[in-house]
């Protein structure tokens, strides 16, 4: 089952980039909604993808859209940087990455500049992927929000389960109350309140 780490920016999204590019350790990046996108510009010459300052870009989008700026007494979030580790054991190659990573992404994140920077440098060299999604919405210019965060970690189950590799189950498992569905109601009348 692939897991989701997912950790707020609060700066400019230069340094993020420059950590996941330092030192040659990236071993492919892929780009989407910026100057360049692996879906628009699949027939192009790969190598002009080089030349995208995507850090750049997406501080661009930020200041212009004014999303960079403190919202009710807190900093800004600037952006989500999202570590997808799919399962060790399904030894998944750089390509199965890239394809895992690029649906999760357009499930997800298709109104926004993104990111996807991926790694085998960590102890026991497990692929995984850093997806960098900027806070602008590009149809709306509003700030990202995600309404549910379990939602993200679904998405990202049922994008793998599809692809045939390890995936937990999406099922609502039946709570202590006796439902399946979250939605249902719940009869509270078996509990016995303290009397003062």
């Amino acid at each position: 089952m692939p897991v989701i780490k997912p950790i707020a920016g609060h700066t400019s999204v230069r340094g993020v980039s420059d950590y996941l590019q330092k030192d040659g350790r990236a071993l492919a990046f892929d780009l989407y909604n910026l100057s360049w996108d692996e879906d628009r510009d699949a027939e192009l010459d790969p190598d002009l993808k080089q030349d995208v300052d995507w850090a750049a870009e997406m501080d661009l989008t930020r200041i212009a859209n004014g999303n960079d700026t403190p919202w009710r007494g807190k900093r800004a979030r600037t952006y989500m940087h999202f570590i997808v580790s799919p399962d060790p054991k399904d030894k998944v190659t750089l390509s199965q990455l890239r394809e895992l990573t690029r649906a999760w992404v357009r499930e997800n994140w298709d109104d926004y500049e993104c990111a996807a920077v991926f790694h085998d440098d960590n102890a026991n060299e497990v692929m995984h992927a850093h997806v960098v999604v900027n806070n602008t919405n590009l149809e709306t210019g509003r700030r990202l929000h995600i309404p549910n965060a379990l939602d993200v970690n679904r998405s990202l189950q049922e994008v793998a389960g599809a692809r045939g590799l390890t995936a937990f189950d999406n099922e609502m498992p039946r709570g202590r109350a006796g439902r399946s569905d979250p939605r249902t109601p719940v009869s509270y009348t078996h509990l016995t309140l303290p009397t003062t």
